[in-house]
Protein backbone atom coordinates (compact mmCIF):
# COMPACT_ATOMS: atom_id res chain seq x y z
CA UNK A 1 0.00 0.00 0.00
CA UNK A 2 1.60 3.59 -0.95
CA UNK A 3 0.55 6.73 0.78
CA UNK A 4 1.39 10.56 -0.61
CA UNK A 5 3.71 12.66 1.00
CA UNK A 6 3.26 16.36 1.09
CA UNK A 7 5.09 18.90 3.73
CA UNK A 8 6.54 16.53 5.86
CA UNK A 9 8.16 17.39 8.53
CA UNK A 10 11.31 14.18 8.62
CA UNK A 11 12.85 15.17 4.85
CA UNK A 12 15.87 13.46 3.15
CA UNK A 13 18.59 16.31 1.62
CA UNK A 14 17.25 16.26 -1.45
CA UNK A 15 13.42 16.66 -0.75
CA UNK A 16 12.96 19.96 1.38
CA UNK A 17 14.74 23.08 0.24
CA UNK A 18 14.83 26.46 2.08
CA UNK A 19 13.78 29.49 -0.06
CA UNK A 20 13.91 32.41 1.60
CA UNK A 21 12.41 32.24 4.77
CA UNK A 22 10.00 28.88 4.16
CA UNK A 23 10.76 25.18 3.46
CA UNK A 24 9.49 23.84 -0.09
CA UNK A 25 8.72 20.25 -0.30
CA UNK A 26 8.20 18.28 -3.44
CA UNK A 27 5.43 16.09 -4.07
CA UNK A 28 6.75 12.25 -3.68
CA UNK A 29 5.36 8.82 -3.33
CA UNK A 30 6.52 6.40 -0.61
CA UNK A 31 5.77 3.45 0.55
CA UNK A 32 5.00 3.43 4.59
CA UNK A 33 8.35 1.44 4.80
CA UNK A 34 10.53 3.94 2.85
CA UNK A 35 8.92 6.78 4.99
CA UNK A 36 9.11 5.29 8.26
CA UNK A 37 13.00 4.66 7.55
CA UNK A 38 13.36 8.20 6.38
CA UNK A 39 11.88 9.51 10.03
CA UNK A 40 13.57 6.48 11.73
CA UNK A 41 16.99 7.63 10.54
CA UNK A 42 16.39 10.89 12.43
CA UNK A 43 17.31 9.20 15.77
CA UNK A 44 18.53 5.88 15.23
CA UNK A 45 22.04 4.76 14.12
CA UNK A 46 21.26 2.21 11.37
CA UNK A 47 24.28 -0.58 11.83
CA UNK A 48 25.65 -1.35 8.65
CA UNK A 49 23.35 -4.29 7.26
CA UNK A 50 20.40 -2.47 7.74
CA UNK A 51 19.48 -4.31 11.13
CA UNK A 52 18.95 -2.63 13.80
CA UNK A 53 20.35 -2.46 17.41
CA UNK A 54 17.12 -4.01 18.57
CA UNK A 55 17.69 -7.09 16.82
CA UNK A 56 21.05 -8.55 18.74
CA UNK A 57 20.25 -10.99 20.71
CA UNK A 58 19.95 -10.97 24.41
CA UNK A 59 22.37 -13.48 26.55
CA UNK A 60 21.27 -13.19 29.57
CA UNK A 61 17.88 -14.81 30.50
CA UNK A 62 15.31 -12.38 31.53
CA UNK A 63 12.25 -13.68 32.95
CA UNK A 64 12.58 -17.24 35.03
CA UNK A 65 9.00 -18.11 35.33
CA UNK A 66 9.73 -21.99 36.44
CA UNK A 67 9.86 -22.45 39.64
CA UNK A 68 11.75 -26.00 41.12
CA UNK A 69 9.22 -28.18 43.49
CA UNK A 70 11.66 -27.21 46.96
CA UNK A 71 12.93 -30.27 48.98
CA UNK A 72 10.39 -31.32 51.77
CA UNK A 73 10.84 -29.70 55.10
CA UNK A 74 12.65 -26.92 53.69
CA UNK A 75 11.38 -23.47 52.55
CA UNK A 76 11.62 -22.68 48.73
CA UNK A 77 14.17 -20.74 47.27
CA UNK A 78 13.34 -17.16 46.27
CA UNK A 79 13.90 -16.90 42.34
CA UNK A 80 16.16 -14.15 41.89
CA UNK A 81 14.78 -11.79 39.16
CA UNK A 82 17.30 -9.89 36.99
CA UNK A 83 15.95 -7.63 34.00
CA UNK A 84 18.19 -7.43 31.17
CA UNK A 85 20.12 -3.65 30.67
CA UNK A 86 17.52 -2.96 27.66
CA UNK A 87 18.26 -2.54 24.05
CA UNK A 88 16.66 -0.66 21.30
CA UNK A 89 14.14 -2.58 20.01
CA UNK A 90 12.76 -1.76 16.60
CA UNK A 91 9.27 -2.52 17.71
CA UNK A 92 9.18 0.15 19.93
CA UNK A 93 11.57 2.57 18.03
CA UNK A 94 8.23 2.42 15.70
CA UNK A 95 5.54 3.04 18.27
CA UNK A 96 7.64 6.26 19.98
CA UNK A 97 8.61 7.79 16.22
CA UNK A 98 4.83 6.90 15.20
CA UNK A 99 3.96 9.32 18.23
CA UNK A 100 6.20 12.33 17.23
CA UNK A 101 5.13 11.65 13.30
CA UNK A 102 1.57 11.63 14.32
CA UNK A 103 1.77 14.51 16.29
CA UNK A 104 4.42 16.61 13.87
CA UNK A 105 4.00 20.08 13.98
CA UNK A 106 3.57 22.40 11.32
CA UNK A 107 6.86 24.63 9.93
CA UNK A 108 10.43 24.02 10.53
CA UNK A 109 10.60 22.92 14.50
CA UNK A 110 12.96 20.97 16.41
CA UNK A 111 12.33 17.59 14.34
CA UNK A 112 13.63 19.43 11.01
CA UNK A 113 16.16 20.86 12.88
CA UNK A 114 17.18 17.67 14.05
CA UNK A 115 17.58 16.61 11.00
CA UNK A 116 19.80 19.28 9.28
CA UNK A 117 22.59 18.70 12.40
CA UNK A 118 22.31 14.93 11.01
CA UNK A 119 22.97 16.16 7.31
CA UNK A 120 25.81 18.16 8.26
CA UNK A 121 26.83 15.00 10.68
CA UNK A 122 28.28 14.00 6.85
CA UNK A 123 30.57 16.92 6.93
CA UNK A 124 33.91 17.41 8.41
CA UNK A 125 32.84 19.75 10.91
CA UNK A 126 33.22 19.71 14.88
CA UNK A 127 29.92 19.65 17.03
CA UNK A 128 29.31 23.55 17.33
CA UNK A 129 29.98 24.33 13.57
CA UNK A 130 27.61 21.95 13.00
CA UNK A 131 25.01 23.34 15.51
CA UNK A 132 25.78 26.94 14.21
CA UNK A 133 25.48 25.92 10.55
CA UNK A 134 21.73 24.41 11.36
CA UNK A 135 20.99 27.39 13.26
CA UNK A 136 21.84 29.52 10.81
CA UNK A 137 19.45 27.59 8.12
CA UNK A 138 16.47 28.13 10.69
CA UNK A 139 17.15 31.53 11.87
CA UNK A 140 16.03 32.50 8.07
CA UNK A 141 12.44 31.08 8.81
CA UNK A 142 11.91 33.19 11.93
CA UNK A 143 13.80 29.70 14.34
CA UNK A 144 15.26 31.71 18.24
CA UNK A 145 16.88 29.07 20.59
CA UNK A 146 13.91 29.54 22.91
CA UNK A 147 11.82 28.15 20.00
CA UNK A 148 13.81 25.35 19.51
CA UNK A 149 14.03 24.36 22.93
CA UNK A 150 10.30 24.71 23.23
CA UNK A 151 9.23 22.57 20.63
CA UNK A 152 11.89 19.81 21.64
CA UNK A 153 10.14 20.16 25.26
CA UNK A 154 7.20 19.65 23.23
CA UNK A 155 8.41 16.26 21.82
CA UNK A 156 9.80 15.49 25.01
CA UNK A 157 5.88 15.51 26.36
CA UNK A 158 4.72 13.09 23.89
CA UNK A 159 7.02 10.49 24.07
CA UNK A 160 6.32 11.37 27.83
CA UNK A 161 2.75 10.31 27.31
CA UNK A 162 3.45 7.33 25.61
CA UNK A 163 5.64 6.37 28.55
CA UNK A 164 2.89 6.43 30.68
CA UNK A 165 0.61 4.59 28.53
CA UNK A 166 3.57 1.39 28.07
CA UNK A 167 3.88 1.82 31.99
CA UNK A 168 -0.09 1.35 32.46
CA UNK A 169 -0.33 -1.18 30.21
CA UNK A 170 2.74 -3.00 31.44
CA UNK A 171 1.49 -3.09 35.21
CA UNK A 172 -1.87 -4.45 34.15
CA UNK A 173 0.43 -7.20 31.94
CA UNK A 174 2.48 -7.78 35.17
CA UNK A 175 -0.93 -8.02 37.34
CA UNK A 176 -2.68 -10.32 34.79
CA UNK A 177 0.70 -12.74 34.19
CA UNK A 178 2.62 -12.41 37.26
CA UNK A 179 0.43 -11.04 40.28
CA UNK A 180 -1.70 -13.82 40.07
CA UNK A 181 1.48 -16.38 40.04
CA UNK A 182 2.93 -14.94 42.86
CA UNK A 183 -0.26 -15.21 45.25
CA UNK A 184 -0.30 -18.81 43.72
CA UNK A 185 3.76 -19.13 44.93
CA UNK A 186 2.47 -18.15 48.47
CA UNK A 187 -0.45 -20.62 48.82
CA UNK A 188 1.74 -23.30 47.58
CA UNK A 189 4.56 -21.76 50.16
CA UNK A 190 1.66 -22.01 52.84
CA UNK A 191 0.74 -25.57 51.84
CA UNK A 192 4.35 -26.82 51.86
CA UNK A 193 5.21 -25.67 54.90
CA UNK A 194 2.05 -26.96 56.22
CA UNK A 195 2.40 -30.61 54.92
CA UNK A 196 6.19 -29.90 56.42
CA UNK A 197 5.05 -29.87 59.68
CA UNK A 198 2.75 -32.38 59.44
CA UNK A 199 5.91 -34.75 58.46
CA UNK A 200 7.61 -33.60 60.90
CA UNK A 201 4.66 -35.04 63.09
CA UNK A 202 4.28 -38.20 61.29
CA UNK A 203 8.09 -38.23 61.75
CA UNK A 204 8.09 -38.07 65.46
CA UNK A 205 4.95 -40.30 65.94
CA UNK A 206 7.34 -42.89 63.70
CA UNK A 207 10.13 -42.75 66.11
CA UNK A 208 8.15 -43.28 69.03
CA UNK A 209 6.40 -46.06 67.54
CA UNK A 210 9.99 -47.88 66.49
CA UNK A 211 10.89 -46.98 70.42
CA UNK A 212 8.11 -48.69 71.16
CA UNK A 213 8.07 -51.70 69.04
CA UNK A 214 11.97 -52.70 69.89
CA UNK A 215 10.63 -52.44 73.63
CA UNK A 216 7.68 -54.88 72.77
CA UNK A 217 10.05 -56.68 71.17
CA UNK A 218 12.67 -57.20 73.66
CA UNK A 219 9.92 -58.01 76.38
CA UNK A 220 8.54 -60.71 73.87
CA UNK A 221 12.10 -62.28 73.66
CA UNK A 222 12.64 -62.13 77.40
CA UNK A 223 8.91 -63.59 78.00
CA UNK A 224 9.55 -66.48 75.49
CA UNK A 225 12.79 -67.22 77.05
CA UNK A 226 11.02 -66.95 80.57
CA UNK A 227 8.38 -69.07 79.43
CA UNK A 228 10.57 -71.49 77.40
CA UNK A 229 12.88 -72.15 80.93
CA UNK A 230 9.93 -72.63 82.82
CA UNK A 231 8.61 -75.21 80.26
CA UNK A 232 11.78 -77.33 80.13
CA UNK A 233 11.94 -77.26 84.14
CA UNK A 234 8.64 -78.42 83.61
CA UNK A 235 9.27 -81.48 81.71
CA UNK A 236 12.63 -81.92 83.65
CA UNK A 237 10.89 -82.53 86.62
CA UNK A 238 7.72 -84.34 85.27
CA UNK A 239 10.51 -87.12 83.67
CA UNK A 240 12.20 -87.00 86.73
CA UNK A 241 9.08 -87.92 88.63
CA UNK A 242 6.95 -90.26 85.77
CA UNK A 243 10.46 -91.89 85.41
CA UNK A 244 10.83 -93.02 89.02
CA UNK A 245 7.18 -94.43 89.08
CA UNK A 246 7.40 -96.09 85.60
CA UNK A 247 10.23 -97.58 86.88
CA UNK A 248 8.75 -98.44 90.14
CA UNK A 249 5.93 -99.94 88.37
CA UNK A 250 8.25 -102.51 86.46
CA UNK A 251 10.10 -103.49 89.52
CA UNK A 252 6.81 -104.23 90.56
CA UNK A 253 5.51 -106.08 87.82
CA UNK A 254 8.99 -107.83 88.21
CA UNK A 255 9.46 -108.73 91.71
CA UNK A 256 5.94 -109.26 93.04
CA UNK A 257 4.17 -111.85 90.81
Amino acid sequence: MHYFVRNSRIVDDDIGKAVGSSIIFDLYTYTMSDFFKKFKSVFVQEEEGGEGQGNNPQTTSQHPAEMTSPPVARKAPETAVTAGAGAVSDKFVEILLGALEKNNQEGFDYLEFRQALKNLSKMPMDEPTRFHSAYAMAQTMGITPAKLTDSAQFYLNVLTTEQAKFNEAHAQQRSRLIGNREEEVKNLEAMIQQKAEQIKQLTQQIEEHRKQSEQIRREVADSTVKIENTKADFEATFQSISGQIREDIGKIQQHLK
